[in-house]
Parts: C-alpha cells; sequence; structure tokens
C-alpha cells in the first residue's frame, strides 16, 4: 500500500512539475494570435477617426473666418443712376461712379467719375457733357486713427487661427487619453486572464492527479474536495475577468475606423476588433522613459500646454478689443480730400488747391458714456480671463505635481508588489518540495498557489494603474501626443 501510495505522489508531482517548470503562471501558447500595438491604433485613428476630422473642421472655420474678416478690405465699387423726364424735357440725369480702396490704415483712397445733366439740375452739380473724374482720399484724425472695427476683426481672425489649433490639439489629446486607457485596461483583463487560464490548466492537472492519489490509498476525500474548490475558484475568477476584457474590448473597438472619401463628403465604416487580436506591450517602455525624461523639464513645457494656451489667446483677442474700445472714447473727426479733372491723364500738381473737393466732419457724444462704459466693460473681460489664467496655472501645476507624485507612488506599489509575488512564487515552490517529501498537505499546497496567484493578479493590475496613471500627467502636460510619432 505504501509502495502504491508512493508512485502514486511520485506521478502527482511528476504531472505537477511539468505544469510548472517556468516562473510565470501565464506562459501560455499564442502562436494563432496576433496583436494590436497601441501604436497601430493611434495610427488608425489619427488617419481615419470621426473626431480627428472633426477636429481638423476647427482649422476650416479659423480659416473661414480669416477670409471674412479679410473681406472687410476688398474694394468696393458703388454705382448710382437716377433720371427723371417728364413733358418731353429731361430734369436731371445723375451718374456716379466710385470705387473705395480699403486699406489696413486709417486712410481710405477712392477714385471715381461723376456725369450729371438736365434742364434743371442744381448748378453746382452740373459736369459738362464729358463728366468729371476725382481722385482723393478719407481720413480718419482721431477715433479709428489706431485702429477701427475692420482692423481688429483681422487680428482676431488671426487669433482665432491660433487657438484653433489649439482647440484641435485638446480634441486630439483627450482622444489619445480615452484610447491610451481603454487599450491599458484591455490588455490587463488579457494578461489576467492569461494568469488564470495557466492556473486553471495545472489546476486541472492537479485534481486528475489527486484522484488518481485518492484511488491507491495516498490522500484523503478532503484533499480532492480541496483541490475541486480551488479549481471551481479559479474558474469563476476567470470567467468574471474575461466579461470583463470583453466589455473593455467592445468599448476600445468603438475608436476604430475606416473612412472613405466619396463625392458626397466621407464615408465612416466602424471596425471591430477580431476575436484573434490580442493587446501587446511593445510601446508601454516609452510611457516610463518619457517620464523619466520630461519629469526635470516641466515647467517650458507647460508653457506650451494646449488648456493653458487657449487662456493666452484670449487675452490677446480681449486686449486687442480694449484697443478697440479706447479709440471709440475720441470724437469723431474725419477729413475728406477729392482732386477734381475732366480728364485724370492731365493730371497737374497747380490745380490740387483750386479744382478739389474738402470736407471733414466731427461729432461727438456730450459725454461718451456708452463708449467708456464699453471700455470698462472690455477691461473686465481681460481682468476675468486673467484669473481665468492664473487658476488655470494653478490646477495644471497642482494636477502634475499630485500625479507626479502618484505615479511614483504607484511605481514604489508595483516594485514591492513584484517582490512579493517572487515570495510567495519562492514560498510555493518550497511548500511543493514539502509535499513531496511527505511533510506538507494539499490545503497548504493548494494555499500557497492561491496567495502567490492573487499577488500575481495584483501586480498586473497595479502595472495598469501605473500606466494609466502615466497617460493622464501626459495628457495634463499636454504632450500625449507626441509619445509615439
Amino acid at each position: 500500500m505504501r509502495k502504491n501510495s508512493f508512485f502514486a505522489r511520485f506521478v502527482f508531482f511528476g504531472i505537477l512539475l511539468s505544469q510548472l517548470f517556468v516562473h510565470s503562471l501565464s506562459a501560455q501558447t499564442l502562436d494563432t494570435f496576433q496583436y494590436l500595438t497601441i501604436s497601430d491604433v493611434l495610427d488608425n485613428v489619427n488617419k481615419h477617426h470621426p473626431i480627428t476630422f472633426s477636429s481638423f473642421l476647427q482649422w476650416q472655420y479659423a480659416k473661414a473666418n480669416l477670409q471674412k474678416a479679410s473681406g472687410n478690405f476688398d474694394p468696393i465699387i458703388n454705382y448710382d443712376l437716377k433720371q427723371k423726364s417728364f413733358d418731353n424735357k429731361t430734369y436731371y440725369q445723375n451718374q456716379f461712379l466710385e470705387v473705395d480702396f480699403n486699406t489696413k490704415s486709417p486712410i481710405t483712397p477712392v477714385i471715381g467719375y461723376e456725369n450729371n445733366s438736365g434742364d434743371f439740375i442744381n448748378p453746382e452739380s452740373q459736369t459738362g457733357s464729358s463728366g468729371l473724374s476725382y481722385v482723393g482720399f478719407e481720413l480718419a484724425t482721431l477715433k479709428n486713427l489706431i485702429t477701427d472695427q475692420r482692423r481688429t476683426a483681422l487680428k482676431q481672425a488671426k487669433v482665432f487661427q491660433v487657438q484653433s489649433d489649439i482647440v484641435q490639439r485638446q480634441m486630439i489629446q483627450n482622444l489619445h487619453l480615452n484610447i491610451w486607457n481603454q487599450y491599458i485596461s484591455w490588455y490587463v483583463f488579457e494578461e489576467q486572464k492569461n494568469i488564470l487560464n495557466a492556473s486553471i490548466a495545472l489546476s486541472n492537472e492537479r485534481q486528475i492527479a489527486i484522484r488518481k492519489l485518492f484511488t491507491v490509498g495516498g490522500c484523503s476525500g478532503f484533499d480532492t474536495l480541496e483541490t475541486a474548490v480551488q479549481l471551481n475558484q479559479f474558474v469563476t475568477k476567470q470567467k468574471e475577468i474575461s466579461i470583463f476584457s470583453e466589455k473593455t474590448k467592445i468599448l476600445f473597438s468603438a475608436n476604430l475606423w475606416n473612412s472613405l472619401k466619396t463625392n458626397r463628403g466621407i464615408d465612416f465604416t466602424p471596425m471591430a476588433v477580431r476575436s484573434n487580436i490580442l493587446p501587446s506591450n511593445k510601446f508601454f517602455e516609452l510611457l516610463e522613459s518619457k517620464f523619466i525624461l520630461l519629469n526635470e523639464n516641466t515647467d517650458s513645457l507647460i508653457l506650451f500646454q494646449p488648456d493653458l494656451q487657449f487662456y493666452v489667446q484670449k487675452s490677446n483677442s480681449l486686449k486687442l478689443d480694449i484697443k478697440l474700445k479706447q479709440s471709440y472714447v475720441l470724437p469723431k473727426f474725419d477729413l475728406k480730400y477729392q482732386y477734381l479733372t475732366k480728364d485724370l491723364s492731365q493730371y497737374s500738381s497747380a490745380n490740387l488747391t483750386n479744382n478739389h473737393r474738402f470736407g471733414l466732419s466731427f461729432s461727438a457724444p456730450l459725454y461718451f458714456r456708452s463708449s467708456r462704459g464699453e471700455l470698462k466693460t472690455a477691461k473686465l473681460k481681460l481682468q476675468e480671463n486673467e484669473f481665468e489664467t492664473a487658476l488655470k496655472q494653478r490646477e495644471i501645476d497642482t494636477k502634475l505635481l499630485a500625479l507626479k507624485k502618484q505615479t511614483l507612488a504607484y511605481k514604489e506599489i508595483l516594485d514591492m508588489l513584484k517582490n512579493v509575488e517572487e515570495g510567495y512564487y519562492q514560498l510555493y515552490q518550497m511548500e511543493i518540495k514539502k509535499f513531496e517529501s511527505g511533510d506538507g498537505t494539499i490545503f497548504l499546497l493548494n494555499s500557497r498557489e492561491s496567495k502567490y496567484l492573487e499577488a500575481k493578479l495584483k501586480t498586473v493590475e497595479q502595472f495598469g494603474k501605473y500606466l494609466i496613471s502615466l497617460t493622464e500627467y501626459f495628457r495634463v502636460l499636454g504632450t500625449i501626443q507626441s509619445i509615439i510619432s
């Protein structure tokens, strides 16, 4: 009987050790699987994701707005014809043609032609049969001298272009953060599932060996029940992790698209992750290496942080508005001069003071209360934006410091969990040897294995937390888009 028991125990450990000849419990053949790296995913996103195309529209909006603002400086052609005839008499016939050349200065050159005739025309409007040509300018000397609505709108449109680039970066940064985090979560669940699959396979082989050992009297029914209970625990945990993994995979699949340009526009087709596709840790080391590299040089990078830059550009736009409102707290005093001639080709400087039209216009509100109120409002908006900028700066600095400490703490915990995992592995190996020599029990062996498995699952889970903390750090810093380039 003792001989049969010893033989059964020998067979049991032969099976056990053949399944545990390597350190990792996640040793599983995956030759039939293909790996989808985070680089492949982000490449697809940058080319085909609807949000990527939507972010490009921000630039198109800015371009259209700049075109609109630039259009205020297009030359304007004015033509007017008025005629009155009654009882076979031509009372008057007035023709007017003028071109205004709007410039990015307070001077507006004009060139024109007018021809007025008729039996009852006002003598001062008489031009003769050949008409009258003129060239001149209009000049704003007080209000609108430094800037005006058109020039301010053009400068603000250029600021809006910069803001559109910032909004585009914000959209892509948020998209990349979401993809990184979903990908990492998917990877963690897949790793945990592989670990549990290997544990189930090992536990199943052990149950077979224990049953053989029980039939020859090498162990009691408690041992077979203990092994069966542990196997069921592993299977239950594996099913739970599999559900999480599949759910994360489905949610992650929403980021994968195929786009095709057609005559109607762009057609988007969603893509699904096939069952034989697995995530890869190929580019995870970049997160840690760039964290170490950038950790000591964040001050200069924060200046280009998109969330902060948005407030900076908003401040630039508000300053332009203040400059415009300041010009409104001035009286309007415009000059107008036109050189008159019947033939522009026969220009003579001697006629500049004789043949001309000259005028000036002056107007001013008595108290300028409306203009002063608008100026105060513009200054208050700038002050409010400065407060928001300071708050955003503080928020970014605080988040970076908190995420830095969190990331370093997660890394420290990860290293500690690796040591705990290694310790449980050594205890597990020692328990196997004890059981082989006849001093151990199945209960203790299963307990050591459970502790080792639990430690390994926690290590993988902590690794995911560490990676996600890194990605959040890069998003707050505004560099997550450039991690893989």
